[in-house]
């Protein structure tokens, strides 16, 4: 899965010469926590546009935060008289945004893409383009176009969308002891046999040194005639527990 396939494409977007009064509202409005900064931003190309079109994007200069916008608004407050400052709310976007971010581009992973989130500790990364060889040529410099945004929602929604979470069905978890894929196999078989859709599977790195289990979403609600066939097979498999843990002690 690459980035294209899961980022946010419709997007709110400052520009440097904007105020933090009008990005402060902007955030506000949309319960945004970051805008991307950019110039050239009169209109937005779908990233699927052909390749002329898409060089008309908006080019990315920065991203602005809210807590940038807290910041600022901290120190208007603690030295209002300061006759170098103009009020906070009258202050450029340019003033106060970061201006080297880690960016990604649609093709990069969404493995890697979460990888960089989780170890930098970001809530978001703009996805960028960059122009063709042929253009770039002519070009001073090489600017980023922005054509979307990833963020940790963006990464949960994919998520939840890949284990099949937005579609009725049944989720069973079936041991593979000593990672012995073996019952998992036969499951799968079995279903097939039965012609019971399998929405998503998945095997996760175990947790110390706790065996493995396949966590297989099944494209139905009425597994039986599969959970019997597994019985006559053998093959263990328990429910997943959806009760959420602060509720699974209480009376």
């Amino acid at each position: 899965m690459i980035v294209s396939e899961v980022m946010t494409t419709r997007l709110v977007t400052v520009t440097p010469h904007d105020t933090l009064s009008h990005a402060a509202n902007l955030l506000r409005q949309h319960q945004f926590h970051h805008l991307p900064v950019v110039r050239d931003a009169s209109s937005h190309v779908p990233w699927e546009a052909d390749q002329p079109a898409r060089n008309s994007l908006p080019v990315l200069e920065g991203l602005l935060t809210s807590q940038d916008i807290d910041l600022a608004a901290a120190v208007g407050t603690e030295s209002p008289g300061d006759a170098e400052h103009s009020p906070w709310e009258e202050r450029s976007v340019a003033e106060v945004m970061h201006r080297s971010i880690i960016r990604v581009t649609p093709t990069t992973s969404v493995a890697a893409a979460a990888q960089i989130l989780v170890e930098q500790g970001l809530n978001c990364l703009p996805v960028v383009e960059y122009v063709d060889a042929e253009n770039m040529e002519q070009l001073s410099e090489t600017p980023d176009f922005l054509v979307g945004l990833l963020t940790r929602s963006d990464l949960l929604v994919a998520l939840a969308r890949t284990l099949g979470a937005f579609e009725p069905g049944t989720e069973l978890l079936i041991p593979l002891p000593a990672g012995d894929l073996t019952p998992l196999a036969r499951m799968l078989l079995l279903a097939a046999g039965l012609h019971v859709k399998v929405q998503s599977l998945i095997v996760a790195p175990p947790r110390d040194s706790a065996p493995r289990v396949a966590t297989v979403r099944l494209g139905t609600i009425n597994p039986g005639p599969l959970l019997v066939r597994l019985q006559e097979a053998n093959i263990s498999y328990k429910f997943a527990d959806f009760q959420p843990e602060s509720d699974s002690h209480a009376s």
